[in-house]
């Protein structure tokens, strides 16, 4: 009965699996996160998907630093950012000399205001060069709060399973190495957002992207799908909602939810086997 217990919720999970989005697992000096890549299992949105997935599996991000832990004159979280530099040091660079990109490949066509989300808590959007909503590469941005305002050209592609380590990198001190006064030497533009909130560990360390690679496991792939639910609930409702024409200068079709078939195939499975056992 045992056995056949553990065959069948290794085949549901295996249906849920393939069923379900896609997870990517960041590995940081800071501690883990994932990412789970279209939770809404949107077609609009498999550009983005095979983007993320793309840099991943080509090891783009292995090694390269959280450039942006970025708040709003407020002081409230606006948006943690990432992929887009690697850095010659551990400690923040004194010239951006010692700071190279990340090898991009071809921008991604957006879709804003038609992948059905916004840019709610725990959501992920690729950054933009300027307002180009196709002009997405490499780099992206956890909301940190309701950036609805952002719809107009930020795609919403992904979410944050538990945003316990994006949080905890959130309340590390901040550097911004665009301040002549604090580093004479850097060379940046002070208009330049991608340098002004680098967070900073408490050994004087940046944060590090040690490793990003695509999971493989169901369940840990069911539990991070079933995590980001109420995050994308809560995205969809919000769709829309901001109406702004101008960007921050800080920077379709209805389809079942995949977390939905993950507990209705573990539950079938539980079903067919306790019916089987009372047969028995």
């Amino acid at each position: 009965m045992a056995l056949r217990l553990g065959i069948a919720l290794a085949i549901c999970l295996g249906m849920a699996a393939t069923a379900s989005a896609q997870v990517v697992r960041f590995e940081t000096t800071a501690g883990n996160f994932d990412m789970v890549l279209n939770p809404t299992n949107n077609a609009l949105l498999q550009g983005h998907v095979d983007n993320m997935v793309h840099y991943v599996e080509n090891g783009n991000y292995n090694g390269s630093w959280i450039n942006r832990a970025g708040e709003t004159e407020t002081g409230e979280n606006f948006v943690l950012q990432m992929g887009g530099f690697f850095s010659h040091t551990k400690r923040t660079p004194m010239t951006i000399d010692s700071t190279r990109p990340v090898a991009a490949f071809a921008p991604v066509t957006g879709q804003p205001m038609i992948s059905g989300l916004s840019n709610t808590v725990g959501t992920v959007s690729l950054a933009l060069p300027g307002s180009n909503p196709n002009g997405g590469t490499s780099s992206f941005f956890v909301n940190l709060a309701s950036n609805n305002f952002l719809d107009q050209s930020f795609t919403v592609f992904a979410a944050i399973s538990d945003m316990t380590v994006v949080n905890q990198i959130m309340a590390l001190s901040t550097r911004d190495l665009t301040d002549p006064a604090k580093v004479p030497l850097f060379g940046a533009d002070p208009t330049n957002l991608t340098f002004t909130e680098v967070p900073i560990m408490a050994d004087g360390f940046q944060v590090f992207i040690k490793r990003a690679f695509v999971v493989g496991d169901p369940l840990t792939i069911a539990r991070a799908t079933a995590g980001v639910q109420a995050t994308m609930a809560l995205s969809a409702s919000s769709a829309g909602a901001g109406g702004a024409s101008s960007l921050s200068p800080l920077l379709s079709a209805t389809v079942p939810e995949p977390a939905s078939f993950i507990m209705a195939a573990v539950g079938l499975g539980y079903v067919l086997l306790f019916r089987r056992s009372r047969g028995q």
